[in-house]
């Protein structure tokens, strides 16, 4: 099995171990990460080995490594940052969820339980595909998106790069999600919605202009809190 780490020792670093271990092809020797209170603990079991000073030591050894950081923009930072120490990203994809031939995949991406890619999709890099997402024919999912748990798109929509998908939204088919663009749960997109905007509602409509960094920790822990008001 090739040997490999996760960048990234938060709730979502969980998720991403377990992924790994029951999709069978790596031996997981332990986390990385940024917070030195994180060092010589345990997720899941799992070492925290130390920072990314750790991969620059060690990425001679044909390591392979994932990101599992909540935050869009950190995520691909972090992966970026790994690519630069010669540390190879993979994909973790649970065993149950379903990827069709004739799809594309970057790496860095992380395919959870239930999830499903349908034929002439391309997903780039650091994607997060949320428990029970299903992406259909010839879409598009542009490096650094998160697609929450249970969001289903029709054929040829696009999600562009950073984007959020909230909890059960729906994407009708042919819309294009611009770059950055925070779609709220339950939220059903009928047109196109541009870059870095909120847009929420039934048929989904802009309600905030983005205009300051979100606050991803408190937007994934529930509610619109991270969220600048309008």
């Amino acid at each position: 099995m090739t040997r490999a780490i996760i960048f990234g020792a938060g709730p979502h670093g969980g998720v991403v171990v377990e992924v790994l271990r029951a999709q069978g092809l790596f031996e997981v020797l332990g986390f990385l990460d940024d917070n030195i209170c994180t060092h010589g603990t345990f997720v899941g079991g799992v070492p925290v080995l130390g920072g990314i000073e750790w991969a620059v030591a060690n990425a001679a050894e044909d390591l392979a490594a994932i990101v599992a950081i909540g935050s869009n923009d950190a995520r691909v930072a972090a992966a970026n940052r790994l690519r630069a120490c010669g540390v190879q990203l993979v994909n973790a994809i649970h065993p149950s969820a379903v990827v069709m031939g004739n799809t594309e995949l970057g790496t860095g991406n992380l395919i959870c339980p239930g999830a499903i890619v349908v034929a002439g999709t391309r997903i780039e890099n650091e994607v997060i595909l949320n428990t029970g997402a299903t992406i259909d024919h010839d879409s598009v999912v542009h490096t650094g998106a998160q697609v929450a748990s249970g969001v289903h798109t029709a054929g040829r929509v696009t999600i562009g790069r950073g984007a959020f998908i909230g909890v059960g939204a729906v994407l009708g088919p042919n819309v294009s999600i611009g770059d950055g663009c925070i779609v709220g749960a339950g939220s059903i997109v009928l047109s196109d919605l541009p870059a870095n905007v909120i847009a929420t509602g039934k048929p989904a409509k802009v309600v905030v202009q983005l205009t300051e960094p979100v606050d991803w920790r408190r937007l994934l822990a529930g509610g619109h809190g991270g969220l600048p008001s309008q």
